[in-house]
C-alpha cells in the first residue's frame, strides 16, 4: 500500500513541475534590429520591416528565484532565477536559445485596473544568460495599459490571448559573443501560456518530469511483480 500511495505521489510531482511554467509569446513587425553573423538566415541583415516570434519560456516556481513580492494586485519573481529558453522566429527562421546559466530575470503580473478599477494591468518579462557556447541573451517582452483591463489574475498559468490593442507593448531581443543580433518592435500581438501542457525548462538541480514519471512507472511494475509472484 505504501508503495502505491508514493507511485501517485510522483505521477502527481509529474504533473506539477510541467505546470510550473509561463510562455509568454510576442509577435509583430520588427521596427529596428540587425543580424550581424546570420543567425536568421543572412549576416549584415537589416532586420527592421521583417515578421518576428519570439517565444519566452520561465519556470514560475518560487522556491527556484531569489525573490518573490507582491500583494493583492501584483506578483514578481525575480533576480537570480532557473534556467530558460528564449525561441525566436524572423522571416521564418526560428532559432531556440536554451540558458543553463541565468544572470538575471523577472516574471511580473499587475492586475490593478481588473481588481481595483484604477491604477494598471501589466505583463513583463525578461531573461538573461549564458548559452552552452557562452553567447549572452538578453529578451524581454512587456505589455500595459492604464485604461484596458487585460491582466484577469495574478495566476502565472493562466491562458491570455490579446491583440496588443489599447495596450503599450514592446518586445526587444539581443545575443552578443560569437553570435551578434538584436532587434526592437513594438505594438504587438502576444499569447500566454499558449500550450495546456507546458515543460519548462529544468536546472540539474531538480528532477525532470519525464524522470519521475519513469520512475512512477518503473514502482507500479514492481509492484505488479511482486503480486503476480504471491498468487503464482
Amino acid at each position: 500500500m505504501k508503495i502505491i500511495k508514493l507511485f501517485s505521489a510522483l505521477t502527481l510531482s509529474a504533473l506539477t513541475l510541467n505546470a510550473s511554467a509561463m510562455i509568454v509569446t510576442f509577435s509583430g513587425i520588427i521596427d529596428y534590429g540587425f543580424d550581424n553573423t546570420g543567425i536568421f538566415g543572412t549576416a549584415n541583415q537589416n532586420l527592421a520591416g521583417l515578421t518576428f516570434t519570439q517565444s519566452i519560456t520561465a519556470n514560475t516556481n518560487p522556491a527556484l528565484w531569489t525573490v518573490n513580492s507582491g500583494n493583492s494586485f501584483f506578483q514578481e519573481m525575480s533576480g537570480f532565477g532557473p534556467a530558460f529558453s528564449d525561441k525566436v522566429t524572423i522571416n521564418g527562421n526560428s532559432v531556440t536559445f536554451d540558458v543553463s546559466g541565468p544572470s538575471y530575470g523577472r516574471q511580473t503580473l499587475f492586475n490593478q485596473l481588473t481588481s481595483q478599477g484604477g491604477g494598471q494591468d501589466q505583463i513583463w518579462t525578461e531573461q538573461r544568460g549564458l548559452t552552452g557556447n557562452n553567447d549572452v541573451i538578453w529578451g524581454q517582452q512587456y505589455a500595459y495599459s492604464n485604461t484596458t483591463s487585460f491582466i484577469p489574475s495574478l495566476d502565472f498559468s493562466q491562458q491570455l490571448d490579446h491583440t496588443g490593442l489599447g495596450l503599450t507593448s514592446y518586445s526587444q531581443f539581443t545575443i552578443t559573443g560569437e553570435r551578434n543580433a538584436h532587434f526592437y518592435s513594438h505594438n504587438i500581438s502576444f499569447v500566454i501560456s499558449d500550450s495546456q501542457t507546458i515543460d519548462p525548462p529544468v536546472t540539474v538541480s531538480e528532477p525532470s518530469s519525464f524522470g519521475l514519471l519513469l520512475a512512477a512507472i518503473g514502482i507500479f511494475a514492481l509492484v505488479r511483480a511482486i503480486k503476480l509472484n504471491k498468487t503464482a
